[in-house]
C-alpha cells in the first residue's frame, strides 16, 4: 500500500461545514480532476480563508481534518454545484487553528510576507512533517488521523 499523501484543501469555512455534515470532501468548486488526485487513506486539512465564497468576512483558519473514505470520486449535486464531483469523507474531531500561529513553523512558507500566494490554489500537497504541525494546532494526533484511514 502506498503511503498516504497529506492535502490541504481552500474552501470557504461555510462549504467545509456542509461537507462536514454530510461526508465528503469537494475541491476546486467541484471539479473532478481535483478529487481524482486524492486517494482513499489520504490526509486532508481545509484551510478557510473567509466564511463564505468570495466574502470579506475573514476566517483565516484551518477548519477542518479528516482522511479521505473507501471509493472513487462520485458526482455531487450539493451547494448548487453542477456536474461537481466530491469523495467520501472521515472527519475528526478538531479545533480550528489561527493561520497566523502556523506561519512560522511551516516549512512550505518560504516567503512569510507573502504565505497567501500559497493558499491561492484550492487544493495542494503538502510534507507528512507539516501536516503534523497544522494536527497538532487543530488538537488531533497523528495517530487518530493514521486510524481514521484504516
Amino acid at each position: 500500500m502506498a503511503t498516504p499523501t497529506c492535502w490541504i484543501g481552500v474552501a470557504a469555512a461555510a462549504h467545509v461545514r456542509v461537507g462536514r455534515q454530510q461526508g465528503f470532501v469537494m475541491f476546486a468548486h467541484g471539479k473532478h480532476s481535483a478529487v481524482k488526485r486524492l486517494q482513499p487513506g489520504d490526509a486532508f486539512a481545509y484551510y478557510s480563508p473567509t466564511e463564505t465564497l468570495g466574502g470579506k468576512d475573514a476566517v483565516r483558519r484551518f477548519t477542518a481534518i479528516g482522511t479521505i473514505a473507501e471509493g472513487a470520486p462520485g458526482p455531487s449535486a450539493v451547494m448548487g454545484a453542477t456536474e461537481a464531483w466530491m469523495r467520501r469523507a472521515h472527519y475528526l474531531d478538531a479545533q480550528e487553528a489561527d493561520i497566523y500561529l502556523l506561519l512560522p513553523q511551516l516549512d512550505f512558507v518560504s516567503d512569510p510576507a507573502h504565505w497567501g500566494m500559497y493558499f491561492r490554489k484550492s487544493l495542494f500537497s503538502v510534507s507528512a512533517a507539516d501536516f503534523s504541525r497544522i494536527a497538532a494546532a487543530m488538537s488531533v494526533g497523528q495517530t487518530s488521523i493514521s486510524e481514521t484511514s484504516q
